[in-house]
């Protein structure tokens, strides 16, 4: 009897070794396969990863060979092609594959696109990238000043933020951004964090470390240029130019899209003026008590100057320009782009760039309800503080197509791009 069921028991086992024998049987050509699976899946990872990397290092490349001479800038500006940056080249120096690399100028003024094709060595995997770069003439900035900026009175500045190395005294005003290396008095002396405002550093940034470093222009140029341009008011070298050698006083002048270039201080007295172009003065400007500005201009307001106003909400509605404006300020990060139409004023002094190698003052008196339409790139102190109106709106055109002898690029956008290695390489 004990024979029996010990032969009983044994003969149980055998049905379950032969269901793990038909179950290993089933699972270990699975695992198999999805170990070798793995491993090719890990590998492509591996070689994408790689293609990615050169694609990385040749927008590196680019991006150096790009900001390292204002006459290549120009050069890609101008259309003309880039020997070795045209999809020409197979670039070897990176461990793991090659990349090429194309340069090309926009899609905007004063911006550069760069596609770049990585490929691993085993020829696998290839990736692409295409970044846009700028050359930010001071960015979104309505005034910069190398030694500060006082704003007081009725002076105001809309559009654009205002930026400089040193103090700003904006005598607690609610807009637009502020933008400082040193103190933003009334808003924070104190070097300590917190140095923005609360929340989100919408509007003013105390002490900062990383603010842009300012264009260098090229003075030569724009001697020679104001020289070879006729047509300019009286006392120019020579005779009839718009160059000035040196100061230039009780200008009463209406020049339209040249560029006049004074050595030594511009002071202005009535009537006033008006310039459409760029207006560069080596020395100080001095303004009068009283209208200076006689220029009508129909003024168009960008779209992302709302980002100015996250204070002062308010007041951005009350330009009555923006028939899509949200009732509440949509926050930085928001894609809203406003739509606009133009604000006329009829007394324009500049309408354009105009750049301040001393100081630019206006420290009392009135100024007439007098605006200006451009940027204001000052080396010395802004002092503007007079008791009536003046207004500075911000005209990113402005600088559109100043000439430097830097390049300073800032990256507009980056995505990743489907393309292929280039036929021909």
């Amino acid at each position: 009897m004990k024979t029996i069921l010990s032969l009983g028991r044994r003969g149980q086992i055998l049905p379950g070794a032969v269901a793990m024998l038909v179950i290993l049987a089933i699972m270990v050509p699975s695992i198999v396969l999805w170990i070798q699976r793995e491993t090719v899946f890990a590998s492509k990872q591996s070689h994408n990863t790689v293609a990615f990397h050169l694609a990385e290092a040749g927008v590196e490349k680019a991006y150096l060979f790009v900001s390292l001479s204002t006459i290549t800038w120009n050069n890609i500006q101008a259309g003309q092609a880039q020997t070795d940056y045209s999809f020409d080249k197979t670039y070897s120096d990176i461990t793991g594959g090659t990349y090429t690399i194309s340069i090309t100028s926009g899609p905007g003024t004063q911006q550069v696109t760069i596609v770049t094709v990585g490929r691993d060595r085993f020829r696998r995997e290839t990736r692409a990238l295409r970044v846009v770069y700028s050359n930010t003439i001071l960015g979104d900035t309505a005034i910069f000043a190398g030694q500060g900026v006082k704003i007081a009175g009725g002076t105001n500045v809309h559009w654009g933020a205002v930026m400089s190395p040193s103090n700003i005294d904006a005598t607690s005003r609610s807009y637009p951004q502020y933008w400082s290396a040193s103190q933003i008095i009334g808003k924070d002396t104190s070097a300590n964090p917190p140095n923005c405002d609360s929340p989100g550093c919408c509007q003013w940034h105390a002490f900062q470390t990383s603010l842009p470093t300012p264009p260098s222009l090229d003075f030569d140029f724009y001697r020679t240029s104001a020289a070879a341009t006729a047509g300019c008011p009286a006392g120019g070298t020579p005779a009839g130019s718009c160059y000035y050698a040196g100061n230039v006083v009780n200008w009463d002048n209406t020049t339209a899209g040249k560029t006049i270039f004074i050595e030594g201080d511009l002071s202005v007295k009535s009537p006033g003026m008006f310039h459409t172009g760029t207006l560069i003065v080596m020395g100080n400007i001095n303004l009068p008590n009283g209208v200076w500005g006689k220029g009508t201009v129909s003024m168009t307001m960008p779209t992302k100057a709302w980002k100015q106003y996250c204070n002062a909400w308010p007041t951005y509605i009350a330009y009555g320009n923006d028939s899509t404006e949200p009732p509440d300020f949509p926050g930085l990060n928001s894609t809203y782009q406003a739509t606009v139409t133009p604000v006329v004023s009829s007394k324009v002094s500049v309408n354009g760039f105009l750049y301040v190698g001393g100081n630019f003052n206006n420290g009392g008196g009135g100024g007439g309800n007098s605006d200006v339409y451009g940027v204001l790139y000052a080396i010395g102190t802004s002092t503007l503080s007079a008791a009536s109106p003046i207004d500075f709106y911000y005209n990113g055109n402005a600088t559109s197509n100043i000439v430097t002898t830097n390049v300073s690029l800032t990256r507009s956008s980056w995505q990743d791009e489907v393309r292929g290695w280039p036929s021909g390489l």
